[in-house]
């Protein structure tokens, strides 16, 4: 049975935040999920270092036939996602 895990990143998802949530989604995926979803409702800032972290992860769940979701993100953080052109790897939500 397909298995998803959340994930509740708070502040700032950036170059000083990225290695930490790289490294517990990841912890995630190494477990029974196939795919991540991502409650970006306590996110601030979302930069390139934190796409990053997205693409990575994404790619991860895609190997292992899931995806990633992001729901809760701000109006700022949405178009981010969507000027960068990340909608189409990252499963946006709400």
């Amino acid at each position: 049975m397909p298995h998803i895990e959340k994930y509740q990143p708070v502040g700032r998802f950036d170059a000083t935040t990225a290695a930490q949530h790289e490294a517990e989604l990841r912890r995630l995926l190494d477990g029974d999920a196939h795919s991540v979803e991502l409650d970006f409702s306590k996110i601030e800032f979302l930069s390139s270092a934190g796409l990053r972290v997205l693409l990575v992860t994404a790619n991860a769940a895609e190997k292992k036939g899931g995806t990633l979701q992001l729901h809760g993100a701000s109006a700022e953080i949405r178009e981010v996602i969507l000027t960068v052109g990340f909608d189409d790897i990252v499963h946006l939500r709400d």
